[in-house]
Protein backbone atom coordinates (compact mmCIF):
# COMPACT_ATOMS: atom_id res chain seq x y z
CA UNK A 1 0.00 0.00 0.00
CA UNK A 2 1.42 3.50 -0.97
CA UNK A 3 1.22 6.20 1.90
CA UNK A 4 1.59 9.93 1.17
CA UNK A 5 1.70 12.33 3.72
CA UNK A 6 0.77 15.79 2.73
CA UNK A 7 3.06 18.71 5.03
CA UNK A 8 0.81 21.38 3.52
CA UNK A 9 3.03 22.16 0.65
CA UNK A 10 1.57 25.07 -1.18
CA UNK A 11 1.76 26.42 -5.12
CA UNK A 12 4.09 28.82 -3.31
CA UNK A 13 6.73 26.04 -2.81
CA UNK A 14 6.65 25.70 -6.78
CA UNK A 15 6.49 29.25 -8.08
CA UNK A 16 10.00 29.81 -6.86
CA UNK A 17 11.36 27.16 -9.19
CA UNK A 18 11.70 27.64 -12.83
CA UNK A 19 7.86 27.29 -14.44
CA UNK A 20 7.63 25.89 -18.20
CA UNK A 21 5.00 27.99 -19.78
CA UNK A 22 3.98 28.07 -24.09
CA UNK A 23 5.90 30.83 -25.15
CA UNK A 24 3.30 33.57 -26.69
CA UNK A 25 5.06 34.47 -29.40
CA UNK A 26 6.47 31.02 -30.97
CA UNK A 27 4.32 29.05 -28.98
CA UNK A 28 7.07 26.40 -27.62
CA UNK A 29 8.04 26.00 -24.39
CA UNK A 30 9.90 28.78 -22.81
CA UNK A 31 10.62 29.45 -18.96
CA UNK A 32 9.69 32.33 -16.00
CA UNK A 33 12.40 32.22 -13.76
CA UNK A 34 13.50 33.95 -10.76
CA UNK A 35 16.28 36.15 -11.53
CA UNK A 36 18.68 37.65 -8.97
CA UNK A 37 19.24 41.43 -8.84
CA UNK A 38 22.58 42.90 -8.20
CA UNK A 39 23.37 44.66 -5.35
CA UNK A 40 19.59 43.63 -3.74
CA UNK A 41 18.76 40.74 -1.71
CA UNK A 42 15.80 40.27 -3.52
CA UNK A 43 15.01 38.63 -6.86
CA UNK A 44 12.52 39.43 -10.19
CA UNK A 45 10.60 37.16 -11.97
CA UNK A 46 11.56 37.00 -15.50
CA UNK A 47 10.08 35.53 -18.95
CA UNK A 48 12.92 33.70 -21.49
CA UNK A 49 12.27 31.95 -24.42
CA UNK A 50 15.48 30.04 -26.53
CA UNK A 51 13.36 29.57 -29.84
CA UNK A 52 12.27 32.98 -30.54
CA UNK A 53 15.08 35.15 -28.25
CA UNK A 54 12.42 36.78 -26.05
CA UNK A 55 13.38 37.75 -22.77
CA UNK A 56 11.47 40.50 -20.53
CA UNK A 57 10.15 40.70 -17.14
CA UNK A 58 7.27 42.18 -15.78
CA UNK A 59 7.68 45.89 -16.38
CA UNK A 60 8.25 45.26 -19.90
CA UNK A 61 5.37 43.03 -20.38
CA UNK A 62 2.83 45.76 -18.64
CA UNK A 63 4.43 48.66 -20.83
CA UNK A 64 4.15 46.77 -24.23
CA UNK A 65 1.32 44.76 -23.43
CA UNK A 66 3.18 41.29 -23.92
CA UNK A 67 -0.48 39.02 -23.47
CA UNK A 68 -1.42 39.54 -20.26
CA UNK A 69 -4.28 41.83 -20.37
CA UNK A 70 -5.73 40.76 -23.85
CA UNK A 71 -5.94 37.21 -23.47
CA UNK A 72 -9.17 34.67 -24.32
CA UNK A 73 -10.04 31.33 -22.95
CA UNK A 74 -10.96 28.85 -26.02
CA UNK A 75 -13.29 26.09 -24.69
CA UNK A 76 -15.34 23.48 -27.32
CA UNK A 77 -17.11 20.96 -26.10
CA UNK A 78 -19.01 19.71 -28.96
CA UNK A 79 -20.82 16.16 -29.52
CA UNK A 80 -19.90 13.70 -31.82
CA UNK A 81 -22.42 12.46 -34.63
CA UNK A 82 -21.63 8.95 -32.98
CA UNK A 83 -23.83 10.20 -29.71
CA UNK A 84 -21.11 8.38 -27.51
CA UNK A 85 -18.60 10.58 -27.44
CA UNK A 86 -17.56 14.64 -27.91
CA UNK A 87 -14.52 16.72 -29.26
CA UNK A 88 -13.13 18.59 -26.69
CA UNK A 89 -10.23 20.87 -26.29
CA UNK A 90 -9.14 23.74 -23.93
CA UNK A 91 -6.19 26.46 -24.30
CA UNK A 92 -5.96 29.87 -23.17
CA UNK A 93 -4.38 32.44 -25.73
CA UNK A 94 -2.44 35.43 -24.57
CA UNK A 95 -3.90 37.29 -27.32
CA UNK A 96 -7.21 36.99 -29.67
CA UNK A 97 -5.41 37.42 -32.56
CA UNK A 98 -3.56 33.84 -31.74
CA UNK A 99 -6.58 31.71 -31.56
CA UNK A 100 -5.85 29.43 -34.80
CA UNK A 101 -8.61 29.43 -37.84
CA UNK A 102 -9.21 25.87 -37.21
CA UNK A 103 -8.63 22.75 -34.88
CA UNK A 104 -8.62 19.05 -35.50
CA UNK A 105 -9.89 17.62 -32.80
CA UNK A 106 -10.48 13.44 -32.66
CA UNK A 107 -13.81 12.18 -30.77
CA UNK A 108 -13.38 10.87 -27.23
CA UNK A 109 -14.91 7.64 -28.17
CA UNK A 110 -14.80 6.97 -31.85
CA UNK A 111 -12.07 7.78 -34.32
CA UNK A 112 -14.09 9.97 -35.99
CA UNK A 113 -12.53 13.68 -36.58
CA UNK A 114 -13.50 16.94 -36.87
CA UNK A 115 -12.03 20.13 -38.04
CA UNK A 116 -13.85 22.69 -35.99
CA UNK A 117 -14.14 26.97 -36.28
CA UNK A 118 -13.06 28.03 -32.78
CA UNK A 119 -14.73 31.50 -33.79
CA UNK A 120 -17.77 29.45 -34.02
CA UNK A 121 -17.69 29.55 -29.81
CA UNK A 122 -17.90 31.94 -27.39
CA UNK A 123 -13.85 33.32 -26.39
CA UNK A 124 -13.99 34.12 -22.89
CA UNK A 125 -11.70 36.94 -21.71
CA UNK A 126 -9.36 36.53 -19.82
CA UNK A 127 -7.54 38.75 -17.06
CA UNK A 128 -4.34 36.05 -16.50
CA UNK A 129 -6.09 34.21 -13.57
CA UNK A 130 -6.94 31.22 -15.37
CA UNK A 131 -6.27 28.27 -13.61
CA UNK A 132 -3.31 26.88 -15.79
CA UNK A 133 -0.98 30.03 -16.22
CA UNK A 134 1.98 30.89 -14.42
CA UNK A 135 1.31 33.67 -11.59
CA UNK A 136 3.86 36.43 -12.70
CA UNK A 137 3.34 36.65 -16.36
CA UNK A 138 -0.17 34.74 -17.19
CA UNK A 139 1.02 32.68 -19.77
CA UNK A 140 -0.25 29.15 -20.33
CA UNK A 141 1.45 26.32 -18.71
CA UNK A 142 3.44 24.65 -21.07
CA UNK A 143 2.77 21.23 -18.68
CA UNK A 144 -0.67 21.37 -19.08
CA UNK A 145 -3.50 18.56 -20.98
CA UNK A 146 -6.98 17.78 -20.98
CA UNK A 147 -8.70 14.67 -19.18
CA UNK A 148 -12.71 14.33 -19.20
CA UNK A 149 -13.43 16.37 -16.11
CA UNK A 150 -10.91 19.33 -16.89
CA UNK A 151 -7.20 20.18 -16.76
CA UNK A 152 -4.24 18.69 -15.42
CA UNK A 153 -1.58 20.89 -15.29
CA UNK A 154 1.96 21.78 -13.69
CA UNK A 155 4.17 24.53 -12.69
CA UNK A 156 7.49 22.57 -13.32
CA UNK A 157 8.57 18.68 -13.24
CA UNK A 158 9.11 18.91 -9.25
CA UNK A 159 5.64 20.20 -8.88
CA UNK A 160 4.67 17.05 -11.52
CA UNK A 161 6.43 14.42 -9.35
CA UNK A 162 4.56 15.83 -6.22
CA UNK A 163 1.18 15.35 -7.65
CA UNK A 164 1.96 11.99 -9.03
CA UNK A 165 2.95 10.79 -5.97
CA UNK A 166 -0.10 11.94 -4.03
CA UNK A 167 -2.39 10.71 -6.65
CA UNK A 168 -0.94 7.05 -6.74
CA UNK A 169 -0.97 6.67 -2.96
CA UNK A 170 -3.63 4.39 -1.52
CA UNK A 171 -3.51 6.33 1.90
CA UNK A 172 -3.37 9.81 2.20
CA UNK A 173 -2.40 11.74 5.68
CA UNK A 174 -2.39 14.84 6.73
CA UNK A 175 0.61 16.13 9.16
CA UNK A 176 -1.11 20.48 9.42
CA UNK A 177 -4.19 22.09 10.90
CA UNK A 178 -4.88 24.84 8.36
CA UNK A 179 -5.72 23.45 5.01
CA UNK A 180 -7.10 26.11 3.18
CA UNK A 181 -3.51 27.54 1.62
CA UNK A 182 -2.45 23.85 0.84
CA UNK A 183 -1.77 22.67 -2.33
CA UNK A 184 -3.83 19.81 -2.27
CA UNK A 185 -6.52 20.89 -0.73
CA UNK A 186 -7.46 23.21 -3.18
CA UNK A 187 -7.44 20.53 -5.70
CA UNK A 188 -11.13 19.79 -7.00
CA UNK A 189 -12.58 16.72 -5.88
CA UNK A 190 -12.03 15.03 -9.02
CA UNK A 191 -8.80 14.79 -9.13
CA UNK A 192 -8.70 13.37 -5.91
CA UNK A 193 -11.19 10.90 -6.15
CA UNK A 194 -10.19 7.17 -6.50
CA UNK A 195 -12.67 6.54 -9.58
CA UNK A 196 -10.57 8.91 -12.04
CA UNK A 197 -7.00 7.84 -10.69
CA UNK A 198 -6.32 5.89 -13.98
CA UNK A 199 -7.38 8.76 -16.24
CA UNK A 200 -5.43 11.21 -14.19
CA UNK A 201 -2.29 8.80 -14.03
CA UNK A 202 -1.85 8.39 -17.80
CA UNK A 203 -2.81 12.49 -18.29
CA UNK A 204 0.66 12.85 -15.52
CA UNK A 205 2.31 9.89 -17.96
CA UNK A 206 2.06 12.10 -20.83
CA UNK A 207 3.09 15.38 -18.81
CA UNK A 208 6.16 13.40 -17.49
CA UNK A 209 7.49 12.58 -21.27
CA UNK A 210 6.56 16.74 -22.23
CA UNK A 211 9.32 17.87 -18.98
CA UNK A 212 11.26 15.39 -20.23
CA UNK A 213 12.24 16.54 -23.48
CA UNK A 214 12.25 20.33 -21.37
CA UNK A 215 15.57 22.05 -21.83
CA UNK A 216 17.55 23.05 -18.90
CA UNK A 217 17.31 26.99 -18.13
CA UNK A 218 20.79 28.53 -17.76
Amino acid sequence: MKRFVDEGITWHTFSHLPISVQCPFCKKQAVVFQQKIAGEHHERPVFSCMHCCKHFDQAAQRENSLGYFSGVYLEIDEACACRQGKYKFHQYYPKRSFVPPFVQLQCSFCPAQKRIDPQSFQLRQASGGEINTDPYFGYRLYLTTAVRNGLIFAYNPEQLSCLKAYISADLRQRTYLNANKAYFSRLPAWVKSAQNRKEILKAILRLEQMAAKIQPST
